[in-house]
């Protein structure tokens, strides 16, 4: 039943008192100390500047950069002046049409790559340049270029029939005997930073020479 008795709205003014907690969402985009420290390692600089931090948060991360990523890490005061630059020495020289002639270029992706024996001399113009070697030049060693990801390597021995999984310390099983494994160059097992080797283990088997066969076709040869 409605009711039907006599009414009207009132208004008044109150003041309420909310007991409430406030989160904060953070939305500036800057980024923490761990992710920083994840992208800096995704990075792998050889030298390192920070600049722009109170000076316990650089401290901090200097002493973390230096202990875990490059041993090139700088923190410079206020217009503080720091020397980056490498110890390699760099010149300007020129291609003779002689030593072009001759040289055999392999593509490597949008690039293309070839292995040069020749010496420095001067053209007409007085200018350095790359000369062909006045003899025979003697035979060096091949040359594989390219990058293996083990990753891709994997999929790749399993489109082509090989049992494949991956064992302890990065290392790729290929079949039953032999193993595949990233070397560093302080010859520690793992993806160090730095020229890195494949190393193929296991005995001189059918399985050993096809694996090492696939394992070439990733390379290119000079």
């Amino acid at each position: 039943m409605l009711d039907t008795r006599p009414s009207k709205v009132m208004s008044n003014e109150l003041i309420v008192t909310v007991s409430c907690s406030l989160v904060k969402m953070d939305y500036e985009g800057r980024s923490d100390g761990r992710s920083i420290k994840s992208m800096i390692a995704h990075v792998s600089p050889l030298k390192l500047v920070l600049v722009h931090a109170i000076a316990e948060a650089t401290e901090h991360l200097k002493q973390h950069c230096l202990n875990n990523i490059c041993p090139h890490v700088y923190a410079p005061q206020i217009e503080e002046t720091v020397d980056v630059t490498s110890d390699l020495c760099a010149y300007k020289v020129q291609l003779s049409e002689k030593l072009m002639s001759n040289v055999i270029f392999k593509k490597l992706g949008d690039s293309e790559v070839a292995w040069v024996d020749s010496e420095v001399g001067k053209t007409e113009r007085d200018m350095r340049s790359l000369l062909p070697m006045p003899g025979a030049a003697s035979p060096h060693k091949p040359v594989l270029v390219g990058d293996l990801k083990i990753a891709d390597f994997k999929q790749f021995l399993s489109s082509k029939g090989v049992q494949v999984e991956f064992a302890g310390g990065g290392a790729l099983r290929c079949g039953e005997y032999v193993t595949l494994r990233k070397v560093g160059p302080t010859g520690q097992k793992g993806g160090a930073s730095g020229p890195q080797q494949i190393l193929i283990e296991g005995p001189l088997c059918e399985d050993y020479y096809k694996i090492r066969d696939y394992l070439y076709s990733q390379f290119y040869l000079l």
